[in-house]
């Protein structure tokens, strides 16, 4: 579980950022662009949303995955083993 908890941690940064630099290329106006309100600004709030989304769901996965381990004792009785826990 350790591991797990390095690798999410790790790869967090990484696909938290997945989003930015599309993000600042759609704020910057030298890609697709059009009237106020219209499809090039509705991606553009969309790719925000998601990456919102991203960041949080990437949040949420590392805290279940800390919560577990807090919850899973160090060890167990060889009967515990055997049965799968209490």
């Amino acid at each position: 579980m350790d591991e797990l908890l390095r690798k999410l941690e790790r790869d967090a940064d990484i696909v938290e950022r997945a989003l930015d630099k599309p993000i600042k290329r759609m704020a910057s106006r030298q890609v697709w662009v059009g009237e106020r309100g219209g499809a090039a600004s509705r991606f553009e709030r969309d790719l925000i949303d998601r990456r919102r989304q991203l960041r949080a769901s990437m949040r949420k996965l590392i805290a279940a995955v800390e919560d577990v381990k807090r919850r899973t004792p160090k060890e167990c009785t060889v009967v515990e083993a055997s049965i799968g826990g209490v």
